[in-house]
């Protein structure tokens, strides 16, 4: 099933385009390892609150629909902004079935599903990738497409715990090569830390 990029979606995609280019100077290496119209699970680590922009920028213009904490959904006006980007609620510290089902029906729409598996914001030091939950294996497995790592750097420093005022790093992502489909979602979240962490030492 085609992808269907709403006004809404193109237009503030295109706005954070702009924004990221011209003030955080990013760039994006591999885009060549995403699936032209295949459904794929895009696995990355995550630094910051505007790390799903980064990823959705990436990745244009395939529409990536990926889930966000429930508490952003609360209020009407997020919840319709988040909507429209193609995010959808999820209650962490739990098994939610709704989301992980949503997951699963974004995949069979031949569509792409952007996942951060350590599940908040690392706050570790030196881009050490922090411990990784098993959802986004268990969704690969049982979607049974390919699962494509991305590692992100400088969204950081963007604005730093205690700072007001917002700093310019330089943005850069890189998506590595599909990773080859394990049956067991142990081994697989091993090899998605593996390949994430090596991105990162790469760049």
């Amino acid at each position: 099933m085609n992808e269907t990029n709403n006004f809404f979606y193109n237009f503030f995609i295109g706005l954070s385009f702009i924004i990221l280019k011209l003030f955080y100077r990013l760039s994006i290496i591999g885009k060549e390892n995403i699936p032209k119209i295949e459904p794929v699970v895009v696995v990355s680590n995550h630094l910051s609150n505007i790390d799903p922009f980064v990823v959705n920028v990436a990745l244009f213009p395939r529409k990536v629909c990926s889930m966000a904490k429930e508490e952003l959904f609360r209020n009407p006006l997020l919840s319709f902004f988040f909507r429209k980007l193609g995010a959808f609620p999820i209650h962490r510290g739990k098994y939610d079935r709704r989301a992980f089902k949503n997951s699963l029906e974004v995949l069979s729409r031949g569509q792409v599903f952007a996942i951060f598996p350590e599940g908040r914001r690392n706050r570790l030091e030196d881009g050490k990738l922090g411990p990784l939950h098993k959802g986004a294996a268990l969704i690969a497995i049982k979607s049974g497409v390919l699962v494509v790592p991305m590692g992100i750097k400088g969204t950081e420093k963007i604005l730093p715990k205690g700072n007001l005022l917002p700093r310019f790093p330089k943005v850069k992502v890189k998506i590595g090569k599909p990773l080859p489909l394990i049956n067991d979602k142990e081994q697989l979240t091993e090899k998605i830390g593996e390949a994430i962490s090596s991105i990162l030492g790469e760049m």
